[in-house]
């Protein structure tokens, strides 16, 4: 596996990861607003652009098999992970471990990382909390689909 900055001829590659890996959570769920399952090209490729943010790619045999995209929070010390994914049969590899780990050590001044995810899903909030990550708010979304935002603190 290889972790690389992701670049505009990504984008669409990128997307279609994206939709795939977020599929399950838009029919389980249902439509909500902030499901990455619906995001369009031009999104992707904004935040890729972003100035405040920085998106990876995930790349094993030379294909793209995940990304993650992170921004800073009016603050370089505070990072909100917006986007991490990885396509089905790459998860639970320990793949998103090793992932996300190298993006905080990309990050040596943020000490604060937020990132949200659907209460509901179990595996999903384990994972964060294996990481040290907390839970410090919830908010329903409608009946059945609870998220949560975690906060990871770092001694920097």
């Amino acid at each position: 596996m290889i972790i690389q900055k992701a670049e505009l001829k990504d984008a669409k590659r990128l997307l279609e990861v994206q939709k795939i890996a977020f599929e399950k959570y838009a029919l389980k769920y249902g439509d909500f607003d902030n499901n990455p399952y619906h995001m369009e090209l031009d999104r992707m490729e904004f935040n890729i652009r972003y100035r405040f943010g920085q998106y990876f790619k995930v790349v094993e045999n030379e294909q793209i098999i995940g990304g993650i995209f992170g921004f800073e929070l009016d603050d370089p010390r505070i990072i909100k992970i917006a986007q991490f994914y990885l396509l089905p049969e790459f998860q639970a590899l320990g793949y998103g471990t090793e992932i996300l780990e190298y993006f905080i050590d990309q990050n040596k001044v943020a000490n604060t990382w937020y990132i949200d995810t659907i209460l509901q899903e179990e595996y999903n909030v384990n994972f964060y909390k294996k990481l040290n990550f907390e839970i410090i708010d919830e908010e329903v979304e409608h009946e059945g689909l609870t998220f949560v935002t975690m906060i990871k603190k770092l001694n920097r």
